[in-house]
């Protein structure tokens, strides 16, 4: 077996093996070989790298610059005033900062869309996933050993979450994960009825992208093994204490036993988890919901938003507009894209095709909840009197109307507009609204339509 993976469990069932095989072989790699990233990790360690130079290679990636941007301006980072490029980014939070943001973003990018993170997984990956590495980190700190180690390790240790859906289904591994939301309990329901657990499922997958020993084997055993109370080197017990602490926080069991284990390894005292509580932005003392609960709906937002614009992604502005719906609120659907956006694309470049994108995702935010449902096609829910909704989506485009300036494209959209006079369901807006945005095209582009459909059934 390659040394890589000495510290990985094998399966008794050699068909079982087989099987997480071929998963892992069909799962995408893990994201710390991504060439972008990586040309981001190294100029932050060089001392004598410039800043133009670090600033130049975040650019490289808007996503990844705009995922850099969303983690400075949250209350992670400590900064107090907003943060509105990548220069002030890499000037506020400093180096080592924006290389942890880097690769958190990266990995946000990699959870949401990954093959497997779906049903009760998705969306909490990244939550868990952020709390874990900066936890892993600060209790590295306090230990005297480097902190980036356990960083990595800790943002991938639950990367064997995406495998075994691949495996043995979304369905059955949904089952488990209800009735096991996380913790030790998890990974033995898992072994229970699967005959292995997302720990040993993300070994094997981080073996596979290329990942060294020390990170490999603390995800394998980031849960402790048979005995819950193995800590085989420093990297790995800082990712088990981090990973019991944000679950004790979550309203989980804090399994002693393993706590015990990898404190010892670390040669940190007992009070080291109530420092590791504070870090995590609840006084150990006090009442676990307040801080904490404040610390995962500002992670649960980062998940919730599209990783380019900046808007709500498609499933969190469906969720959002649906509850606002029920609960009786009047407005209106206006749906736009872009005018001619594969030839903007095709004659500037998709980086510019991305800055135009983002730019309009700017102007519908500014008159409603927008979201990104797919490609350059915007939606705005619009609250306000329904007979006001059509002004308002003029209003978008004129405001989105760009003429070109040196050499750029001219930016126009068209829009089609739905309200709730017509039909208080969802998708009988976004249907009409679709309808007129269409026929906006038809018309001439550059302009809002508004549809017109016979009001739904009571």
């Amino acid at each position: 077996m390659d040394a890589q993976m000495d510290a990985v469990r094998t399966c008794a069932d050699d068909h079982l093996a087989r099987r997480l095989t071929v998963a892992v072989a069909d799962c995408e790699k893990l994201p710390v070989l991504d060439r972008a990233l990586q040309r981001v990790l190294i100029l932050a360690d060089r001392d004598e790298s410039t800043l133009a130079e670090l600033v130049a290679a975040l650019e490289m990636d808007p996503g990844l610059a705009a995922n850099v941007l969303r983690f400075a301006n949250s209350a992670a980072t400590g900064v107090r005033m907003p943060v509105r490029n990548v220069r002030q980014a890499v000037t506020m939070v400093g180096r080592t900062s924006v290389r942890r943001l880097a690769l958190d973003s990266v990995a946000y990018r990699f959870f949401e869309r990954a093959t497997g993170n779906g049903g009760v997984s998705r969306g909490a990956m990244h939550v868990h996933a952020v709390q874990v590495a900066g936890l892993a980190s600060a209790a590295a700190g306090y230990a005297g050993i480097g902190t980036e180690a356990p960083h990595l390790a800790g943002l991938l240790h639950d990367c064997g979450k995406l495998v075994l859906p691949v495996v043995f289904g979304e369905t059955a591994v949904d089952e488990v994960a209800a009735a096991h939301p996380a913790g030790c309990g998890r990974a033995q329901a898992e072994m229970d009825r699967f005959g292995t657990d997302h720990a040993h499922a993300g070994a094997l997958l981080a073996a596979a992208s290329g990942l060294d020993d020390e990170i490999v084997r603390s995800i394998a055993w980031h849960h402790g093994g048979d005995t819950t109370s193995v800590a085989p080197d420093r990297v790995t017990a800082c990712v088990q204490l981090a990973d019991q602490v944000v679950t004790a926080l979550a309203g989980g069991t804090l399994e002693r036993k393993l706590c015990d284990a990898a404190l010892a390894v670390l040669g940190l005292p007992d009070e080291a988890l109530d420092d590791l509580a504070q870090v995590a932005g609840m006084p150990p003392s006090s009442d676990p919901d307040a801080s904490l609960a404040r610390r995962v709906r500002e992670l649960e937002t980062l998940a919730l938003t599209d990783d380019l614009t900046g808007i709500a992604s498609r499933r969190s502005w469906h969720e959002q507009v649906g509850a606002r719906l029920a609960a009786g609120e009047t407005g209106g659907v206006v749906m736009l894209d872009i005018d001619h956006f594969k030839e903007v694309n095709d004659a500037h470049g998709h980086r510019i095709g991305d800055v135009v994108l983002c730019e309009v995702a700017r102007t519908a935010s500014a008159v409603g909840l927008a979201g990104r449902l797919g490609g350059d096609e915007l939606a705005v829910w619009v609250s306000c009197d329904p007979s006001h909704t059509r002004e308002v989506a003029e209003q978008v485009v004129r405001r989105a109307r760009r003429e070109p300036i040196d050499g750029g494209p001219r930016v126009t959209v068209s829009v089609g507009v739905a309200t709730t006079s017509r039909s208080r369901v969802l998708d009988d807006l976004l249907e009409l609204a679709d309808s007129a945005l269409y026929q906006a095209k038809r018309n001439g582009r550059d302009r809002a339509v508004e549809g017109d459909v016979r009001p739904a059934a009571a």
